[in-house]
């Protein structure tokens, strides 16, 4: 009997959908595409249980045609190009006919109601497991309604691998957000049961658009840049040097209106931002590229999250001077800290400072003297110890770190952890960072957040995690977003991820010079920890190295 046998034709399906719907935000971000191509400039979309029970697409586009419903749910099968050269010509979001199929394929029920603008009479359609099971006349206004339901329910393995509801439902905001912000021409809705996570209006010009997606304090922080090029000509706001932000960098990309990923202008406003941004900080950033179809290959990734230039360095250079000079007209950076000229030495404090401190490790590491001596700062980054039995190497900042995380552990598990602020904070949340707030609103208020509503998108933090070294307002809205955005990857130690990112965030720098009495105190506090040996993230904080080791080392063995 053959080993090698040909697929059937469901089993094909499911496999090539796999590549196309990956979650419930990919369906939202390929319905609202085929809104968009249609001509809509309503989009209204409902979600259930981040998506995965239900998803609701309603618009005002052109509708479909009752002979062309049920091809439109074929593979394949697509108004928007005839032939492959029409690959390089494309005006359009969707171009494959891979979408409706792919959807269809992966769902347990999809229904749709749609009516043209000049048919007496709508169309109704319901697909079960990828398969027509009833069209007829329907009474519907013009435009397309389409219900997925039962998302990966007759695929259990798929839905067993997406995340909670309250992430994948940030997910969704995300990519209505990124819609919203391009297509601004557009007004765009998005709920999920009761609530309207985002709305915008389509009479909203870009920079509108921008306050909607990321509030009035971040968008009024931002700077144009405008660039032409051989075939191209791109627009943006980027954040300038001192509104930057912490935690990952933003930077979205549109190319002829669709968002992408595209390492050429990453790397452009990397090189950009270079000598500007304080350490810790990152840029904010969103580059629209309208550029010649023939110029572009925009059928590089199943998903079409990618794009490959025809000129790469071309673009590249255009993102980067316009970006720099934007930069340079905003804001001279500050100068980099003089050199330091220094005679040779070895270390970067003087030998055999004579400080004593108790040590406490655990069993197998414990010192037979209890009294260690620490003899300077090398690198002005690790501690160098000396005891009975050899030097020790301490990292400053993990050290530091571990000190505050079991400080925060500890009072967040009596209770005291909370820390009330003399004047509110006000903090504008994206849509996507709402639906976290919602998520883990209980597990902020275990490790000191409290929050109340203040109207839309726009919240009052009254309380804060006491000893993270919160102290200005704009580090409390840095912190908050951060440690919601820990929420999209790690739900099931969610409050654990945020104490850990507390302490990081306040600890001791690595190239931060300490005194005598600082590293004496460091210490003192890491030996009186439960665990001294690692960080809370499990680096190493202590690197031991015996007096047999050196010897062996010098040939002293």
């Amino acid at each position: 009997m053959p080993r090698i046998h040909i697929l059937d034709e469901e089993t094909v399906s499911r496999i090539a959908a796999g590549e196309v719907i990956e979650r419930p935000a990919s369906v939202v971000k390929e319905l609202i595409e085929n809104s968009i191509d249609a001509g809509a400039s309503r989009i209204i979309i409902e979600v259930e249980n981040g998506g995965i029970s239900l998803i609701k697409l309603v618009d005002d586009g052109c509708g479909i045609e009752r002979e062309d419903l049920p091809l439109a749910f074929q593979r394949h099968a697509t108004s928007k190009i005839s032939t492959a050269d029409d690959l390089f010509r494309l005006k359009t979001l969707g171009f494959r006919g891979e979408a409706l199929s792919a959807i269809a394929s992966v769902s347990k029920c999809v229904e749709v109601h749609t009516r043209t603008r000049y048919s007496p009479v709508g169309t109704y359609l319901r697909l079960e497991n990828g398969r027509v099971a009833e069209i007829k006349d329907d009474g519907c206004p013009y435009g397309t309604s389409i219900e997925v339901r039962g998302l990966f329910e007759t695929i259990p393995a798929r839905l067993k691998h997406l995340s909670s509801p309250s992430q994948e439902l940030a997910r969704i905001a995300e990519i209505v957000t990124q819609m919203a912000i391009i297509h601004h021409r557009i007004s765009f809705e998005l709920s999920s049961g009761r609530r309207t996570l985002f709305r915008s209006n389509a009479s909203e010009t870009w920079d509108d658009a921008l306050i909607r997606a990321f509030g009035l304090r971040t968008a009024k922080g931002m700077i144009s840049i405008i660039a032409e090029g051989d075939g191209f000509d791109l627009h943006g706001m980027i954040s300038s040097h001192d509104s930057s932000h912490h935690g990952s960098e933003l930077i979205l990309v549109y190319v002829n209106s669709r968002p992408v990923y595209s390492k050429v202008v990453v790397q452009a406003l990397r090189e950009a931002y270079r000598g500007f941004l304080q350490s810790g900080r990152s840029p904010l950033a969103v580059i629209s590229i309208e550029i010649e179809p023939s110029l572009v290959d925009v059928n590089v990734h199943p998903a079409k999250r990618e794009v490959r230039f025809l000129r790469e360095d071309e673009v590249y250079d255009a993102v980067r001077d316009a970006a720099l000079s934007a930069l340079r007209s905003s804001a001279i950076p500050s100068p980099p800290p003089p050199a330091r000229i220094a005679e040779p030495q070895l270390w970067s404090a003087k030998p055999q400072i004579q400080r004593t401190l108790p040590l406490e490790v655990q069993a197998e590491q414990r010192i037979s003297e209890p009294l260690i001596r620490i003899v300077g700062q090398a690198l002005d980054l690790y501690i160098i110890v000396e005891d009975d039995d050899g030097i020790m190497l301490v990292d400053q900042h993990a050290a530091a770190e571990r000190i505050r995380y079991e400080h925060l552990l500890e009072k967040c598990k009596s209770g005291s952890i909370s820390q009330e602020l003399i004047q509110p904070v006000t903090v504008e949340l994206s849509p996507g960072e709402v639906a976290l707030l919602d998520s883990f609103s209980g597990e902020l208020g275990e490790i000191g957040f409290e929050i109340d509503p203040f109207g839309g998108r726009a919240y009052s933090v009254r309380s804060v995690p006491a000893a993270a070294g919160l102290e200005s307002p704009e580090s409390i809205r840095d912190v908050l977003r951060e440690i919601l955005n820990l929420g999209r990857v790690c739900r099931a130690s969610f409050r654990d991820e945020a104490l850990k990112h507390l302490a990081c965030r306040g600890s001791i720098k690595s190239g931060e010079r300490l005194s005598e009495s600082a590293m004496l105190r460091l210490l003192t506090d890491l030996f009186a920890c439960d665990n001294p040996r690692t960080c809370p993230h499990g680096r190493p904080v202590v690197v031991r190295i015996s007096s047999e080791s050196l010897e062996k080392m010098f040939g002293r063995r």
